[in-house]
């Protein structure tokens, strides 16, 4: 009876994060897990006479998996695809660079040999009790990694990483889970790990951030352009309030695709504005939220609200961290 239950627990998860997925993505990453065709499948959901959805492709497939999936399998399609929604999900990622590396190896074999380094790297720290459980997947040019302890009658928190294979930086849900860190650090064939006090939502944008290779538009990155106002001809005549070349000229600072960035926080030290009330230096701290910081700047001089030539877009410019001390001496 308790094995039927737990299997039965099982497909409900299972139908759970089929569910949550976009149809588009069902079609991509679920039906090869099942070896089943897309035909075959809109077929049976039509003949159910179910909407097509994401949630009815689910019904659809969970039925097909309990009359013909051993429960393992089962069990191992539910994490490799929790873990293939967890990559297309809106969550924030943790910039960590990799150190020592051990040895060099290809890709493919860096990916088939990880699970069971990350699970010989956890059993000298694992409860006895508690068995790992290591899925690993290719999307595009990334690899994700998720790792969770669990026992019959417990379950541990998922530390989910996501890595350019061979590369030495990788991007990890959680900085605080430091026992499953470190041993995905090690199956990744490192021997230390270090916090590039770096993070944010979008991998692609806090790979380019880290180092400038991840991005195919770094010229504009070398040096920040001059700034010479003259007057541009618009549609509607010419402007002679320079507010069309500010725009343009924070167009091309920011260059073609600038990092998409939700949290800034500076500190910087100044004097401060009038030396005849205070002739002192003051320490100032800016903390920053944003849907996106690039456009914010933008928009901000779009209405006249921050100069073009303002110390944020330099800050911005040579980032390399959420957290700047800036130094107006130190960028000239």
């Amino acid at each position: 009876m308790q094995a039927r239950r737990v299997a039965k627990n099982k497909l409900l998860e299972l139908q759970t994060i089929i569910s949550r997925m976009p149809l588009e993505l069902c079609c991509v990453t679920v039906l090869p897990e099942f070896g089943v065709r897309w035909r075959e499948v809109s077929r049976h959901v039509r003949s159910s006479r179910l909407p097509m959805t994401s949630a009815s492709v689910a019904r659809v497939l969970c039925r097909h998996a309990s009359k013909s999936l051993p429960e393992e399998e089962i069990e191992d399609i539910a994490s490799r695809l929790r873990l293939k929604l967890a990559a297309t999900q809106s969550r924030m990622w943790h910039v960590i660079e990799l150190m020592e590396k051990d040895q060099e190896e290809s890709v493919s074999k860096q990916i088939h040999m990880l699970p069971s380094r990350v699970t010989q790297a956890l059993s000298k720290y694992r409860n006895k009790n508690m068995r790992p459980e290591v899925q690993t997947v290719l999307l595009g040019d990334l690899m994700y990694v998720s790792v969770q302890l669990l026992s019959d009658t417990k379950q541990g928190s998922v530390l989910y990483v996501a890595t350019p294979p061979t590369e030495p930086v990788a991007l990890v849900s959680s900085l605080g889970m430091t026992t499953l860190l470190k041993a995905v650090v090690d199956g990744l064939g490192y021997n230390k790990y270090q916090d590039a006090n770096l993070y944010g939502r979008d991998i692609r944008s806090l790979l380019q951030i880290f180092d400038r290779r991840y991005t195919e538009n770094a010229d504009h990155l070398t040096e920040i352009p001059e700034y010479t106002p003259v007057p541009v001809t618009t549609r509607s005549g010419i402007d002679y309030t320079y507010k069309t070349y500010d725009i343009q000229y924070v167009d091309n600072l920011l260059g073609p695709d600038p990092p998409l960035l939700t949290n800034l926080n500076i500190s910087t030290t100044k004097q401060f504005f009038d030396p005849f009330i205070l002739n002192k230096q003051i320490n100032l701290r800016v903390t920053l939220k944003s849907d996106n910081i690039a456009s914010t700047f933008k928009a901000w001089v779009e209405k006249s609200a921050l100069a073009p030539t303002s110390d944020f877009f330099k800050i911005f410019h040579q980032i390399k961290s959420n957290k700047v001390t800036y130094c107006k001496e130190d960028s000239e």
